[in-house]
């Protein structure tokens, strides 16, 4: 009975270690300035709802079509689902959104959205300034269904934001979305994707 419960929570901490997801800076590992506890400011500031730049090593000289985009810099920094019926009218530029950061602290990011220069959502969340010079944002999600490599699996996500060379905002997403049937993995969704968004003011 002991050895099963050992073997039972050997296999509970593998499922949490294995079932991270990992951050990659690959794709923009030239292209951001490293932020230290003296500038740490430079993340404060306005910016663009879309974004201006997808980083994808694999189609370095790629158009980015913003048509056919849905990222936007709210969503993807604070991995809350908002849902937007007058996108038509943003692509025409009649409707425009922009977020606005601003650092509490050097522990926690206040994030307000605004819709043609009123804002309509705020929200804070707490983080850390580590040596890579990144900002990681503390609204990690995990969720396992099941007994995850038995029968079930997890999904796991976080966020980090960086400053671009050129003073833009670089967010970056690890996603990880794995599940098996006694030990048997089946084909999950696991990325790296970094976006980067204009620097308005």
């Amino acid at each position: 009975m002991k050895k099963n419960l050992k073997i039972f929570l050997l296999l509970c901490v593998s499922v949490l270690v294995s079932n991270c997801a990992f951050f990659s800076k690959k794709d923009f590992k030239n292209d951001y300035t490293t932020i230290n506890e003296s500038n740490i400011l430079s993340f404060n500031g306005k910016y663009t709802f879309f974004p201006v730049k997808k980083f994808d090593s694999k189609n370095k000289n790629a158009d980015f079509d913003l048509s056919g985009n849905y990222i936007n810099s709210y969503n993807n920094i604070t991995n809350e689902s908002l849902k937007f019926e007058d996108r038509d009218s943003i692509l025409k530029g009649t409707t425009i959104y922009h977020i606005e950061l601003n650092l509490v602290d050097n522990t926690a990011l206040n994030i307000e959205l605004f819709k043609n220069n009123y804002s309509i959502k705020k929200q804070q969340i707490k983080g850390i300034l580590k040596k890579d010079g990144m900002f990681y944002l503390d609204n990690k999600f995990l969720k396992c269904t099941g007994i995850p490599y038995l029968f079930g699996g997890c999904n796991n996500n976080k966020r980090r934001i960086a400053i671009s060379k050129n003073n833009n905002l670089i967010v970056n997403e690890a996603v990880d979305n794995t599940g098996a049937l006694l030990f048997l993995l089946w084909g999950g969704l696991s990325y790296n994707s970094a976006y980067e968004f204009k620097r308005l003011q």
